[in-house]
């Protein structure tokens, strides 16, 4: 794509105005194919390992690098593509035409080399980058890449399985190793060890279901990604990656019920990892599973994930969760949906706690819950919890997001009285089937935006939806048809409730799927 002389050097100058810093950090949006939405999580930790990321006084380097990306988008030079239930960034990308000009900078100045097809062979040994997209299906055994510090690869082609595995340990300045979805990759090979300077592997979405015992010689690594690939066990020897700042490795089986969908990583030696922000997710009922040893010095942690955790450990997960001041993200899952979650030893819960997740049956909410103020975002799940769970969450004053879903509440009636949940912005309430009444008094969730129901007894649309008048989203899903004709605008004697929200949806059985409608002016529209 060509672009006119005058646009491209306008553009130019907003990326000469960028102190050094920036520079490098946006010249990184290059290396990834024109219009690639990046998560904002995966670039910053891989702007840290870079070392683009210059360490303030009393911050994290996470929040150092939050706010060049921050600035950026101020600079209207980085748009947030996506956004999570609390506003914050989720993905962002750069502009086609910014791409452009992005990309030959980052040529001309060799900061890396992006390959598609057979362009290989073209490789400039001066960049300290490579990338792989598309369907090359070889790397040439004759380029040198003994400089290259970042190697990425995107492709669907099962030949370079064979080809990575004894290619990686080439990379002797390497700083990071991103085989992130690429499917067809099922092993490291051992002397990836030998990457003594690499601060960043990821693994995620692929088919690897072993680390190397070498990982341990890996002691500037700083991010180990395993997120949705197959390796479950995690060689004790990781206790000597004393960098390590985020340890990932969740994986989501759909076929289980949602108890057990949620597998975390078997793992132990952990307590040694000093610098861990990020701990997501370690199954609690290994029996090699030191709680207080693994946990207790690890009081750094900003996010934690705990699952299959037994009812008589629930005390010392207490324990440790009150060392971790500044952890702003909790998840909890029991080992089964009879053992239940013992969270109510906890008398300080951390101050700044934002997200909370717990999956897994509780004899009512932790009182702990209504300490914390700064929580935007709760998740019960498979709680089995006969009393009403919102009359503790009303009073939170920073709830944005409630999901009570899969048999959280087994009760008949949720009921939303006047004056709670100030801040609400999305209501979740799925797989409920004992709850036929759901009633929303005037003045209750004011600024509510999404509400989603699904899989619920009830009958009639929710009495009290009318009063949402910021509501711009209702869907009900696997309900009864006739709920669907009773919003009908011809004739459908629930239609005056829905009218002002501008996009209602309906799911319903079809064979074996589904089908979605959405309610217009003159009826409902298949989508």
């Amino acid at each position: 794509m060509l672009i006119h002389s005058d646009m491209e050097r306008i553009l130019s100058l907003s990326y000469n105005d960028l102190p050094y810093n920036l520079k490098c950090c946006y010249l990184y949006f290059g290396m990834f194919p024109k219009g690639y939405s990046i998560r904002c999580g995966r670039l910053i930790r891989q702007w840290i390992a870079e070392g683009f990321v210059k360490s303030e006084r009393g911050k994290t380097l996470e929040d150092v690098a939050k706010g060049y990306l921050t600035e950026l988008v101020d600079r209207s030079l980085v748009e947030i593509s996506e956004v999570d239930v609390e506003g914050k960034a989720n993905t962002c990308r750069i502009h086609d035409l910014l791409h452009v000009v992005i990309f030959k900078k980052m040529e001309d100045l060799s900061f890396c080399q992006v390959f598609s097809e057979d362009e290989l062979s073209n490789f400039n040994t001066v960049a300290r980058r490579l990338s792989i997209i598309g369907s090359s299906n070889k790397i040439p055994s004759t380029i040198d890449v003994s400089r290259v510090r970042w190697f990425s690869i995107s492709s669907q082609d099962e030949m370079l399985n064979s080809t990575v595995s004894k290619f990686a340990a080439s990379f002797m300045l390497l700083k990071e190793l991103d085989f992130e979805n690429f499917p067809h990759l099922d092993h490291l090979p051992e002397d990836i060890g030998n990457l003594f300077h690499l601060r960043y592997l990821s693994v995620r979405g692929t088919r690897v279901k072993f680390l190397p015992n070498s990982v341990q010689k890996l002691v500037n690594l700083e991010t180990l990604d395993l997120k949705r690939s197959l390796i479950y066990e995690i060689p004790f020897e990781i206790n000597k990656l004393l960098k390590l700042r985020h340890l990932l490795g969740k994986y989501f089986d759909m076929k289980e019920i949602p108890m057990n969908s949620l597998r975390g990583m078997k793992v132990k030696g952990i307590g040694s990892l000093k610098s861990l922000q990020k701990l997501r997710d370690i199954e609690a009922n290994n029996a090699e599973f030191d709680m207080c040893k693994e946990l207790g010095p690890l009081m750094q942690l900003r996010t934690i994930g705990i699952t299959k955790l037994r009812s008589e450990d629930g005390r010392s997960l207490c324990g440790c969760i009150e060392k971790m001041k500044c952890l702003e993200s909790l998840y909890v899952s029991s080992t089964s949906e009879e053992d239940i979650i013992d969270l109510e030893s906890m008398t300080c819960p951390p101050e700044f706690l934002r997200r909370l997740h717990l999956v897994g049956p509780l004899r009512k909410l932790p009182d702990w819950i209504t300490k914390l103020q700064y929580l935007t975002k709760i998740t019960v799940q498979c709680s089995k919890l006969g009393d009403d769970p919102l009359k503790v969450l009303r009073i939170l004053p920073e709830l944005v997001a409630l999901r009570i879903w899969n048999e959280a509440f087994v009760g008949e009636q949720l009921h939303f009285e006047e004056g709670g949940f100030p801040k609400l912005k999305v209501l979740d309430l799925y797989d409920l089937k004992r709850m036929n009444s759901l009633i929303i008094e005037e003045g209750e969730l004011p600024v509510l935006e999404k509400l989603r129901l699904k899989t619920l007894k009830l009958q009639e649309v929710p009495s009290g939806i009318q009063h949402l008048r910021n509501l711009e989203m209702l869907m009900f899903m696997d309900m009864p048809n006739e709920l669907m004709e009773s919003m009908d605008p011809n004739g459908g004697h629930n239609y005056q409730i829905v009218q002002h929200v501008s996009s209602v949806y309906f799911r319903c059985e079809h064979g074996e799927g589904y089908n979605f409608y959405r309610l217009r002016k003159f009826g409902w529209k298949q989508v």
